[in-house]
């Protein structure tokens, strides 16, 4: 499990993540921090989600090791979870996304954006 630096994660939202990342076919989670747009923890591998030509390394940043890749997938995110908060504000101002769930062939990703955070656990698509 990785966190980044500058980022503190309160305790229940490691322990949720901890106890996320225990389940079975769960590939990946991630916690980002709602206001900053920052990875406050990652655990599991992101490698799998891009397609490249060349591979992607883990680089060491001073006492952290980041996996090549993750801040470009949390922008994504984050860009998700924006657009689809746009949409329902646009259809009932009243209303707030609670869950998504992105099904693609290879994986499931399950957000729940919340007030402080951005939770998100991938896990392995089951076979038809």
């Amino acid at each position: 499990m990785s966190e980044a630096a500058g980022g503190t994660t309160p305790s229940s939202v490691s322990e949720t993540i901890a106890r996320l990342s225990g389940k079975p076919n769960v590939k990946a989670t991630m916690v980002l921090d709602r206001t900053l747009n920052t990875v406050l923890q990652t655990n599991g591998s992101f490698v799998s989600f891009r397609s490249v030509d060349g591979p992607r390394n883990a680089l060491a940043d001073g006492n952290t090791v980041k996996e090549e890749g993750v801040e470009e997938f949390a922008t994504m995110i984050s860009s998700f979870v924006r657009s689809a908060g746009g949409l329902v504000q646009d259809l009932d101002t009243e209303d707030d996304v609670k869950l998504l769930r992105l099904r693609t062939k290879k994986h499931e990703l399950v957000i729940v954006p919340d007030a402080k955070y951005i939770f998100v656990v991938v896990h392995d698509t089951p076979p038809a």
